[in-house]
């Protein structure tokens, strides 16, 4: 290795860099730092020719240019394609967070042409190479897989991409959960219980849980002790129409609910009795009220 003054204009960016995207205020307020106190820290090239290739350090000598540097300290050292993807992989790793999507394209594309290299011959070894857990590894180049398969936005990252896979047999369904936590009506650690849940329930209970109009909690309740879709669908309205008026049902008040349409379904109805068949107390106007049934109408009294 080598350590020289280069000129800035004869610096090309790496042509394997993992970061997509320099956002302008970044490289601003680098650059005013690199103003005040000078660039600290050579950045890492290989020679090409005349020019050199950055390996780690491109952030930096962008902000160097915007601060009107005309030369930066460098190390020069020599490196072919593989080494040069693994040492601005874990320059980029542990300095700045990468995107999801380039971290998981840029790792499947190193590992790919590590293997046709010759480089390495199973996961395992890149981890050992470059210093990253060989289950996160399996994990961003599974994500990756996954996500141009389900078509999903950059902003899902690879973790929710893993979390969800309990449902990779419904890519659909798969496909509207994290559609829910990338809009955040999901937290991470929601996100493995919901994915669980709502692969199991029915369709009445599962339609709810994607409204949130139900907690995975109350769908598994629903779920094992009614047996017909009606039974289902029923209890849930009962529970939506009480959230609506401003009370949030426990999982007692479910159960309770629960055993009431099951008596009611023993129950048999004549017509011309009139039956008691519920009670609330109205949000607007304080007043208790009764819901009767006569056989043929109901009404609230």
């Amino acid at each position: 290795m080598e350590f020289k003054l280069v000129p800035t204009d004869r610096i090309r960016p790496n042509p394997f860099q993992p970061r997509e995207a320099f956002p302008k205020e970044e490289i601003e307020e680098l650059a005013e730092s690199i103003k005040g106190i000078g660039l600290v820290q050579p950045i890492l090239v290989r020679k090409n020719g005349e020019i050199y290739e950055i390996i780690a350090g491109e952030r930096r000598w962008r902000a160097a240019q915007f601060a009107g540097l005309k030369e930066i300290p460098v190390i020069v050292r020599e490196a072919d394609d593989i080494e040069t993807r693994e040492l601005s992989l874990v320059e980029n790793w542990h300095r700045v967070a990468l995107q999801p999507i380039e971290a998981e394209r840029f790792i499947t594309k190193l590992y790919k042409e590590g293997v046709r290299a010759g480089k390495y011959k199973s996961i395992n070894d890149m981890a050992k190479k470059i210093g990253i857990p060989e289950r996160t590894l399996k994990d961003l180049i599974t994500a990756y897989k996954e996500r141009i398969e389900l078509g999903l936005s950059p902003e899902i990252t690879y973790t929710d991409i893993n979390v969800t896979r309990v449902l990779r047999e419904q890519p659909e369904l798969r496909r509207q959960v994290l559609e829910l936590r990338k809009e955040g009506k999901l937290t991470k650690e929601e996100l493995r219980e919901f994915s669980k849940i709502i692969k199991e329930v029915s369709t009445p209970v599962r339609k709810a849980l994607l409204e949130l109009k139900i907690k995975p909690e109350e769908a598994k309740i629903i779920d094992t002790e009614l047996p017909t879709i009606e039974e289902k669908e029923r209890v849930i309205e009962i529970i939506k129409r009480e959230k609506l008026m401003g009370r949030s049902p426990s999982l007692i008040d479910i159960a309770r609910i629960i055993e009431e349409r099951k008596s009611k379904k023993e129950m048999i109805v004549k017509e011309g009795t009139i039956y008691t068949i519920g009670e609330f107390d109205c949000p607007h106007c304080k007043r208790h009220c009764i819901i009767y049934c006569d056989g043929k109408r109901h009404w609230v009294e």
